[in-house]
């Protein structure tokens, strides 16, 4: 059975994760921070940043978050998280198969993604990149507080590279 994951799909998503102010409750109870929504390319003049959407500042400190990435879907409906912090070390949750790692990815493999990530123009990237097709996998990057939301046969050329290399590490420290 062919799966299609279209823009409306991916807008829907991006909708409902801006909607409602203030905060909200995580399943303890806590009030959770509110996620920062980017606004779509066409919303902006090219070459500008949407208002109210943060851009990359300095480098991480050493331990803090330095990307984190999301991808979902393909033929097996994968579902992969990875955070990668500004020192190298990593987290990665995978649903198949299942993976629950920590570590620490070489010092080339990070001073090659910073390297990605600046040649990219991260803040200046679409918030949304649609396609449509079956079987894509859907990549959802936040880099400096910014969030983008991209498919297959739809990532923006600089961005590319991004995407392989963190996909890259997915598949290395996720078997």
């Amino acid at each position: 059975m062919r799966r299609t994951i279209g823009c409306g799909v991916l807008l829907a998503g991006l909708a409902l994760a801006g909607c409602g102010e203030g905060t909200s409750e995580s399943p303890s109870g806590v009030p959770a921070p509110p996620s920062p929504v980017t606004a779509p390319a066409s919303a902006t003049p090219p070459g500008s940043v949407p208002s109210g959407v943060e851009t990359p500042g300095p480098a991480s400190p050493a331990g803090g978050v330095l990307i984190e990435f999301e991808r979902q879907g393909g033929l097996a409906g994968v579902v992969d998280r990875l955070e990668v912090r500004g020192d190298g070390g990593f987290t990665l949750v995978r649903g198949r198969p299942a993976v629950n790692r920590s570590g620490r990815v070489t010092p080339a493999e990070l001073s090659d993604l910073n390297r990605k990530i600046d040649a990219s123009g991260f803040a200046t990237l679409p918030g949304v990149e649609n396609a449509t097709g079956s079987d894509l996998f859907v990549y959802h990057l936040t880099y400096g507080g910014r969030q983008v939301l991209a498919q297959d046969g739809g990532i923006a050329a600089p961005l590319q590279p991004v995407v392989d290399a963190l996909s890259g590490m997915v598949q290395k420290y996720g078997s």
